[in-house]
């Protein structure tokens, strides 16, 4: 991977040398010249690298030549990073960056001897470049500046013909393809296209091959035609081969001839390994391929789901890897003589099942490694295979990696970085989009041309170019659809150690694996306090990347390292860029972090034994994100962090002892990420070393979320808080407003309940904000521009215990997400709304259109909806005119009602799949579970009625979550209208609940049954004698079955052997249960 780093590098020399500061410093420091001869060796050795990376395969004096050059390079980056730093430094010590850009360099801060030292050491760097550069001569490299797209020429055109029965395990993809091709009902224009998606070797070609030569598909279509597209989307080559006739002729005949040929003919086209992201090209093509007649059918295989997407009419055939029968079916047939598991080859079948599973599923892996033990017997050879990854076989026998790495070649240098960079994490890891973002952030691996460009922008297109190359899978969305989350294909894992080398090493506990040449390192096994740097990591004294390992310890609390390891891995790693320490326990750090002056990223989070940071980590005038998250005893962040200038990521997630913000805070306004903002309890203002809401004013590029905690203390400064500027910061998605616990006495407190209806007035954010969550607001009335946050998906308020009114929720277009909890006060969800508001009939009113999930939690004086419900004239009038006679949920799917004792009216959910029901009376659950509102919310609770207006059961419920009812003792079948729907029922702390025989039998789809800590409930025979036990029979998918303290049982249920499907039994604390 020489030339991806290289190229990268290259192009940051060469840019940093362009810039006018260093070129005015180095005027001053009389290198001037030397840095444009550096800036000018290095633009020709980039010239040929490609050609130099396609030789190195061939050529070892050519690949020493790289290596010798990556180290230059390497060397001389550093070298401008300190030149860069201690310009910042400088500037950051002067405040003044424009008047002193250079004259600070003539000043008494700016010793002599540091400028012959920077002297000395650039003359020695370009002279060594020079000399490097020389001997380029001698290999006769070709200049290419373009980078894009490798052309493999060992890449095989594939064809149309396969023997179905060598194929195993895709006949249920073969069927669906088929069921597809033979549509044409629907279809508005007269060619569908579908594209089938997969990394290499899954089988993309194969599948499609299956199909085209089916007799069915074979009947069906008049004419069927093949192309191998590969690398080469040209259309008249395209166009040619469609045809089918080599030939000279122009494009204009071309288009005429394909035309006549599909011309009113139902036709399948299978465009195999199409690569092609360019959008015009394919419309192009695809406009001469409609004059086929209607049904006409057109395959396209990828790896890319960004050619999926530009081709695809309908949604894509996303290809999985094979199951693990259907894997050892493969290998099977592949590896054993005959395809038969050998009689007397236990062992061989033992190895060869953790072979398959390295495989993970990929049938060209299995067929590869099967094949080349076909000719091996013996159990060594069989464990070598099992014991390295794919990456260590020998490459002329790896036919899989020179598929995958087709993938690799065809991407750009500063993609091939980020990639390689995966190779740091470990197998099946879960990957934080934007962590890895911030980490190649780090190593410079992400540049932007445009200086107005966020960096994270250009990250987030590099993350999703590879995520549609197939790089990148099981993806992860949060609620607002972005993905925060993904993993990585074991053979893609296995693809980027390959293509990193040793550049990128998972260290093992004696560093055997690590060579002078490692610059990035992540720690593959657990630490302890006994763990010490092994002797080949401290010869590796350039590296920039240390990473922990990602799993946790057996014992945190023990894992502390020693200040001499702290101090040797400061001493020893100069160069790091991304510097790893999370979770160790520390009480502190030492004053020398503050040397690493080269530090872009500096993990400390989950150190929750730490309270103070060395004061010398300000001077790391470089850390663009620092993490400290989970420090639960940290009181304060440095006094001088105004001096990270370059500071964009500070996360401080449940720091729950900070104190304060620190003054000069504001003045970070690269900051993109700062998770908390904790005031001042003296009085929430500036200070001497306090920073106030008002530092907030300029820092306008926030993203994520962004959370204000101790609000409560601005009560003496309103004015204020209108400086926090929080409607300007239009890029944030989620806000916290946070006032911290009311003491004894505040409930009461009639001034404060107005100041803070005051202070959350001034603090409106961003009508594109998506989540805003309220914590211990002391006012009465939420502000009205509630109502105005068109954009937001998600809203949580909690512990406002005075909060009477909220605005009206139910117009947000996009609100997916409400959250009610512990506010003693609210009576009515919709105090100042009405319900025939919705039923208007000139204009009726959306109701929650897009809301999905629904809880509300300890709000014993919540009594419904509304407070004006609609009259039973008024609803006889709806129904006469065909109009909403009660308030529906469209998409609500679930649903928790926890200790809401008093309420007596809920609008329907009709479509709720979960529900959980805490804390409330038999009745209550029933009217709830039945959906039988009351006819008006003046009657009593104990008046319950069921509505004749309108009646919508719950039809789709998949999951039922009960507890601490507890005046339930049996729950009838009539409160499901559909029991069969049903899969999870759990019952908790139901202690007069005493049978279930009046429902065992109705839940013929149950998964799981759980009853926890119900006194009175006896499952062992129940009611029904010896009918009880044949109700059992009837859960024929009841998978788990869980039982704990229930003292009323003896013995376990009878009928409990008709279960054929039960797989796991998990009985507790039954202490009467006779074994």
């Amino acid at each position: 991977m020489a030339e991806a780093f290289l190229f990268n590098i290259a192009d940051r020399i060469i840019c940093i040398l362009g810039s006018s500061v260093l070129q005015e410093v180095g005027l001053f420091w009389n290198v001037k010249d030397e840095l444009a001869r550096i800036k000018s060796t290095i633009s020709t050795v980039r010239a040929v690298l490609l050609d130099a990376e396609d030789q190195k395969t061939r050529n070892h004096a050519v690949r020493d030549w790289l290596e010798k050059l990556k180290d230059a390079v390497f060397e001389a980056d550093d070298l401008l990073d300190d030149f860069s730093t201690e310009a910042l430094r400088r500037e950051v010590m002067t405040r003044n960056k424009k008047a002193k850009k250079v004259s600070i360099f003539l000043s008494k801060s700016n010793p002599v001897a540091y400028g012959l030292k920077m002297g000395h050491k650039i003359k020695k760097i370009r002279k060594e470049l020079d000399a490097i550069a020389e001997d380029r001569m001698k290999f006769h490299f070709t200049e290419r500046t373009n980078e894009k797209q490798v052309q493999n020429r060992e890449r095989q055109h594939t064809y149309s013909f396969v023997r179905e029965e060598e194929v195993i395990g895709r006949e249920a993809e073969k069927t669906a393809l088929i069921d597809f091709l033979l549509e044409s009902e629907d279809v508005e224009d007269n060619v569908s296209v579908i594209p089938i998606v997969g990394i290499g070797g899954l089988g993309k070609t194969t599948l499609a091959q299956l199909v085209y030569n089916d007799e069915i598909i074979q009947n069906h279509f008049e004419l069927k035609l093949w192309v191998c597209v590969f690398d080469n989307f040209e259309l008249k080559n395209i166009v040619e081969k469609i045809v089918g006739i080599p030939t000279n002729s122009e494009m204009e005949q071309l288009q005429k001839d394909l035309r006549k040929k599909i011309k009113g003919k139902r036709y399948l086209l299978v465009l195999d390994d199409v690569w092609n992201e360019n959008r015009d090209m394919w419309f192009k093509l695809k406009s001469l391929l409609m004059d086929g007649a209607k049904g006409s059918k057109v395959i396209i295989t990828t790896r890319i789901e960004m050619v999926a997407k530009i081709t695809g009419t309908i949604s894509p055939f996303y290809l999985q890897g094979l199951d693990e029968y259907k894997s050892w079916a493969l290998f099977t047939r592949m590896s054993f003589e005959k395809g038969e598991e050998p009689k007397n080859g236990d062992d061989l079948i033992a190895i060869g099942k953790e072979i398959v599973t390295k495989c993970a599923g990929v049938p060209l892996a299995i067929r590869t490694i099967g094949s080349l033990l076909y000719f091996k017997s013996s159990e060594n050879d069989w464990l070598y295979f099992k014991n390295n990854d794919l990456s260590k076989i020998n490459p002329q026998d790896n036919t899989i990696f020179s598929i995958l790495k087709l993938s690799y070649d065809q991407l750009p240098s500063y993609l091939k970085n980020c990639f390689a960079y995966c190779s740091l994490l470990p197998k099946d890891h879960i990957i934080q989009r934007e962590k890895l973002i911030q980490l190649c952030m780090a190593q410079g691996f992400i540049q932007s041309l445009d200086e107005d460009r966020c960096l994270e922008d250009v990250g987030q297109e590099y993350f999703m170019a590879l995520y549609w190359r197939s790089f990148f899978q099981d993806i992860e969305r949060d609620i607002y659809g972005d993905i925060s989350w993904c993993k990585m294909h074991d053979l893609i894992h296995d693809l980027a150690q390959f293509v990193a080398g040793n550049e990128c090493t998972i260290g093992n506990v004696k560093g055997e694996n690590i060579s002078i040449r490692t610059r990035h390192v992540s720690v593959g096994f657990s630490l302890d306090s006994s763990w010490r740097i092994p002797t080949p990591m401290v010869k590796a004294n350039k590296l920039r990347t240390f990473l922990l390992p990602f799993h946790k310890p057996a014992y945190p609390n023990e894992v502390e390292l020693n200040r001499p390891v702290y101090d040797l891995l400061i001493s020893s790693f100069k160069c790091l860029r991304m510097l790893d320490l999370h979770g160790l326990n520390n009480v502190s750090l030492p004053d020398s972090i503050g040397l690493l002056k080269h530090l872009r990223y500096l993990d400390l989070s989950e150190n929750r034994k730490i309270e103070m940071l060395p004061r010398s980590i300000s001077n790391l005038h470089n850390l663009q994100t620092l993490k400290l998250s989970w420090c639960e005893r940290l009181k304060e962040l440095p006094r001088d962090i105004r001096k990270m200038t370059r500071l964009r990521h500070l996360e401080l997630d449940v720091c729950y002892s900070l104190t304060h913000m620190p003054r000069g805070l504001g003045l970070l306004t690269s900051l993109q990420t700062l998770t908390t903002f904790v005031l001042d309890k003296k009085n929430g203002s500036s200070s001497k070393i306090c920073g106030g809401i008002s530092e907030l004013s300029g820092i306008n590029d926030l993203r994520g979320s962004f959370a204000i905690e101790g609000l409560k203390h601005l009560r003496c400064n309103i004015a204020e808080v209108k400086a926090a500027n929080i409607i300007e910061k239009r890029f944030l998605k989620s806000l916290t407003l946070g006032w911290g616990r009311m003491k004894v006495g505040e409930d009461n407190d009639q001034d404060a309940a107005a100041k803070d209806e005051l202070l959350l007035e001034g603090l409106q954010p961003h009508s594109k904000l998506k989540s805003l969550k309220l914590i211990c607001f002391g006012g009465v009335r939420f502000s009205g521009w509630l109502s105005s946050l068109s954009n937001l998906v998600q809203i949580d308020i909690s512990d406002c215990h005075k909060l009477q009114h909220l605005p009206p929720l139910h117009q947000l277009p996009y609100l997916e997400s409400v959250d009610l909890s512990n506010m003693r006060s609210l009576e009515y969800i919709d105090n100042d709304g009405s319900e025939e508001e919705l039923s208007s009939s000139s204009q009726p009113q959306l109701f929650f259109p897009s809301l999905k999930r629904l809880t509300l939690r300890w709000m014993h004086n919540l009594r419904g909806w509304w407070r004006k419900r609609r009259t039973d004239e008024t609803a006889a009038a709806d129904k006469q005119h065909n109009r909403v006679l009660i308030a529906t949920f469209p998409c609500l799917s679930e649903i928790e009602i926890h200790c809401c004792p008093n309420l007596t009216y809920m609008p329907l959910y009709p479509h709720v799949e979960k529900f959980s029901c805490h804390e409330v009376s038999e009745k209550i659950l029933r009217q709830l579970l039945q959906q039988s509102p009351t006819i008006t919310a003046g009657r009593q609770a104990d008046t319950l009625q069921a509505s004749s207006l309108s009646h919508s059961p719950l039809l789709r419920l998949r999951s039922l979550d009960i507890s601490n009812i507890d005046d339930l003792e049996y729950f009838p079948t009539e409160w499901l209208p559909n029991p069969n729907s049903l899969q999870d029922l759990t019952f908790n702390r139901c202690h007069r609940l005493k049978s279930l025989s009046l429902i065992v039998q109705h839940f013929t789809a149950l998964h799981q049954l759980v009853a926890f800590n119900c006194d009175k409930l006896n499952l062992s025979n129940d009611e029904l004698d010896g009918d009880y036990g044949m109700l059992w029979k009837e859960l024929r998918c009841l998978n788990t079955l869980a039982f704990r303290h229930l003292p009323k049982m003896v013995s376990l249920p009878e009928g409990l052997q008709y279960v054929t499907a039960l797989q796991h039994l998990k009985i507790s604390d039954c202490d009467n249960l006779l074994t």
